[in-house]
C-alpha cells in the first residue's frame, strides 16, 4: 500500500507545480500592472524593485497553494479516471477510499506547512513590504524638465525656456538631465533660465541666467545649477523700498531636495496582517482589560452621578413647593454647577462608550486575522474533496478541465471569505463563523461529492451537456 500511496501523491506532484508556478504568474502580473504607476519611474534601483516584488509574493503563494491543490487533485485523479487505472485498482479489491487517503494526508501535512508559514513567515514578510512601499511613496518621482513648463521644488519654482541636449543624447532621444557630475558633453545645456527662490520668509529672490546645467548631488541630497551671466533680484516683502540686484559671470545653487532620495522607512509597529498568532492573542488580551477598564469607569460614573429612584423620590418629599420654584441666585449657581457637571459626565461616558467601541473593532480585526490563518490553509483538505470526485467523474486529465472547475470553486470560497470578513470586520458575525463558512459551504459540498464517488452514485449526467461541452470535458 504504501507504493500505491506514493505513486498516487506523486500523480498530484506535477499539476501541482504546474498550476502553482501559472496562479503564481497570474498574480505576479496583476500586481505589477497595479503597482507600475507607484514603483516605476521613480529612479529606484532594479534591486529595489525586484526586492518589492519578491517581498510580497509571500501572500501571493499563501493564497495560490489551496487553489492549486485543487487543479492538481482534478488533474491528477482526471488522468487516473481516463486512463482507468481508477478501475483497475476497484477490481483490484481497492476501494476509492483507500485511493483518496493517501492524497488526504498529503494535504493536512501541506495544510500544517502552511499554517506554520502563514504564522512565521507571512507577518514578516507583510511587515518588510508595507516599510519598502511606504519608503518608495515618499520618494519622489525622477527629475524632469520640460520647456517652458515650471517645475516646482520645495520653495523654488523653475522655469527653463529652452533646452539643448548633447548630441549622442539628441541621437538616442535620450535625456540625462539628472547626470552624476557637469559635463558640456553628457549634460543638458539650459538656456534663459528662471528661479523663483521663496525660501525665505522675508525675500523674495529672483535668479536670472543666460544658460546653464543642472546636475544631482546625491551626498547632499541637493539640485545644483551652474549658471553663466546672469543676475540675482531681491527683494524685502516687509519693506519694498530694500532691493537688491546682483550679476555674475558663473555661479552656483544649491536646492534641496531631500525627497529624491531613496531612504528606507524604519518602523516597529504592526497592522494585524503583520503579527503572528501569539502577538494578536496578546493584543487581544490587552484590548480586552482596557475594554473591562472603561466599563468600571462607566459603572463608577452613572453610581456617583445618577442617583436611584428612591433616592430621588424621598428628596421630592422633603423639598416644599415653594423650595422648588424659589429662583434665588443661590439656587441658579447650584444649577448651573450641576447642568456643568452633568455635562460633564456624559461626555465622559460617550468618550468610554467610543472607546469600547473601537476596542471591540480592533478585537474582532485580530481574530479575523487568527482565524483565516488557519481556515485558508484547512481549505487544501476541502479542495481535495471536490478536486479527487470531479477528477474521477470528469475522466478528463487536461489542465483545461481542471483549471474550468477550481476557478468557479475557488471563486465561491473566495467570495464567501471576502464576504465574512468584511460581515466580521462590521460586527455583524462572529469571526469563528465568518472565516469558516467558506470551508463548512465548500467542505459540505465536497462531501457529498466524495460520498456518491465512493457510493459510484452518478451525480451529474455529462450526456446532457451540449455537444462542445462534452467535447471539452470527455477529451473526444
Amino acid at each position: 500500500m504504501p507504493i500505491l500511496a506514493r505513486y498516487i501523491v506523486k500523480e498530484h506532484v506535477g499539476p501541482f507545480l504546474f498550476s502553482l508556478s501559472i496562479i503564481m504568474f497570474v498574480f505576479v502580473t496583476k500586481f505589477i500592472v497595479q503597482y507600475i504607476g507607484k514603483i516605476f519611474g521613480k529612479g529606484l534601483s532594479i534591486l529595489t524593485i525586484i526586492e518589492f516584488i519578491y517581498l510580497n509574493l509571500a501572500w501571493m503563494l499563501a493564497l495560490a497553494v489551496p487553489m492549486s491543490v485543487l487543479v492538481a487533485s482534478l488533474m491528477a485523479f482526471g488522468r487516473l479516471s481516463s486512463d482507468n487505472e481508477i478501475t483497475i485498482l476497484k477490481s483490484s479489491g481497492i476501494n476509492l477510499f483507500q485511493i483518496l487517503r493517501s492524497t488526504l494526508f498529503a494535504a493536512v501535512f501541506l495544510t500544517i506547512l502552511m499554517i506554520i508559514y502563514n504564522d512565521r513567515v507571512l507577518p514578516e514578510f507583510n511587515h518588510r513590504a508595507r516599510l519598502l512601499f511606504h519608503s518608495i511613496s515618499q520618494k519622489k518621482p525622477t527629475l524632469d524638465l520640460e520647456e517652458g513648463i515650471y517645475l516646482q521644488i520645495g520653495n523654488f519654482n523653475i522655469l527653463v525656456e529652452d533646452i539643448v541636449k548633447p548630441l549622442e543624447a539628441r541621437l538616442s532621444q535620450k535625456s540625462d538631465i539628472l547626470g552624476s557630475s557637469i559635463n558640456s558633453e553628457t549634460t543638458d545645456k539650459l538656456k534663459n533660465i528662471t528661479i523663483f527662490d521663496q525660501s525665505s520668509s522675508q525675500y523674495i529672490r529672483i535668479i536670472i541666467g543666460d544658460h546653464g546645467s543642472l546636475i544631482f548631488d546625491k551626498g547632499r541630497e541637493s539640485l545644483i545649477l551652474t549658471l553663466f551671466e546672469g543676475e540675482i533680484h531681491e527683494i524685502n516683502t516687509q519693506d519694498h523700498s530694500e532691493y537688491r540686484r546682483v550679476n555674475f559671470t558663473k555661479n552656483k545653487f544649491y536646492i534641496p531636495a531631500p525627497e529624491l532620495v531613496f531612504r528606507r522607512q524604519t518602523d516597529d509597529w504592526r497592522g494585524d496582517r503583520e503579527m503572528t498568532i501569539r502577538q494578536m492573542q496578546n493584543e487581544i488580551e490587552l484590548k480586552e482589560a482596557s475594554i473591562n477598564k472603561q466599563s468600571v469607569d462607566v459603572k463608577k460614573q452613572f453610581e456617583t452621578y445618577v442617583p436611584v429612584p428612591d433616592s430621588i423620590l424621598k428628596s421630592i418629599a422633603k423639598t416644599t413647593l415653594a423650595e422648588n420654584i424659589n429662583n434665588t441666585p443661590e439656587n441658579r449657581t447650584a444649577k448651573s454647577k450641576a447642568l456643568r457637571k452633568t455635562q460633564g459626565t456624559a461626555q465622559q461616558i460617550l468618550a468610554a462608550t467610543t472607546n469600547i467601541n473601537h476596542f471591540e473593532k480592533q478585537i474582532f480585526k485580530f481574530k479575523v486575522e487568527v482565524h483565516k490563518k488557519f481556515s485558508i490553509p484547512f481549505a487544501c483538505i476541502v479542495f481535495v474533496l471536490i478536486g479527487a470526485p470531479l477528477g474521477i467523474k470528469a475522466r478528463k486529465g487536461s489542465f483545461g478541465v481542471g483549471f474550468t472547475f477550481s476557478l468557479g470553486f475557488f471563486l465561491l470560497y473566495w467570495v464567501c471569505l471576502i464576504g465574512g470578513e468584511e460581515l466580521a470586520d462590521r460586527q455583524i458575525l462572529i469571526p469563528a463563523v465568518a472565516m469558516w463558512f467558506p470551508n463548512i459551504v465548500v467542505g459540505i459540498a465536497g462531501i457529498i461529492l466524495t460520498y456518491r464517488t465512493l457510493r459510484e452514485t452518478k451525480f451529474f449526467n455529462w450526456e446532457k451537456l451540449p455537444k462542445f461541452l462534452q467535447t471539452f470535458f470527455k477529451g473526444e
